[in-house]
C-alpha cells in the first residue's frame, strides 16, 4: 500500500489506485500486464480474474485472457504477444 501511495505522490498528474492482489500472487504483475497501448493481459486463474475485476481502471482497456498466470516476461513485437513463463 505504501508503494502505491509513493507513486501517487511522485506522479501527481497521473491517477493512481490501490488494487488488492488476490493470493497466491504477491505482485500485480503476476496476474495483469500491459501488452500494448490500451491492451491489458490477464491470467486465466480465478484469482487473476478477481484481481482484474476489482481494478477500477480495468474498463478503460481491452483485455486479453491468457492460458497462464505468470506474466513476468511479456512483451509485444509487431502486434504479437510474446511471453517467457517462469519455470
Amino acid at each position: 500500500m505504501l508503494g502505491a501511495q509513493s507513486v501517487g505522490r511522485a506522479f501527481p498528474e497521473y491517477p493512481t489506485t490501490i488494487v488488492h492482489v488476490n493470493p497466491p500472487a504477491i505482485h500485480l504483475k503476476d496476474y495483469i500486464s500491459m501488452a500494448g497501448p490500451e491492451v491489458m493481459t490477464v491470467g486465466k486463474s480465478e484469482a487473476a480474474q478477481r484481481t482484474f475485476r476489482v481494478s477500477p481502471n480495468s474498463c478503460l482497456h481491452s483485455a486479453v485472457l491468457l492460458k497462464f498466470d505468470k506474466l513476468f516476461s511479456l512483451f509485444t513485437l509487431h502486434f504479437i504477444l510474446i511471453n517467457f513463463p517462469v519455470s
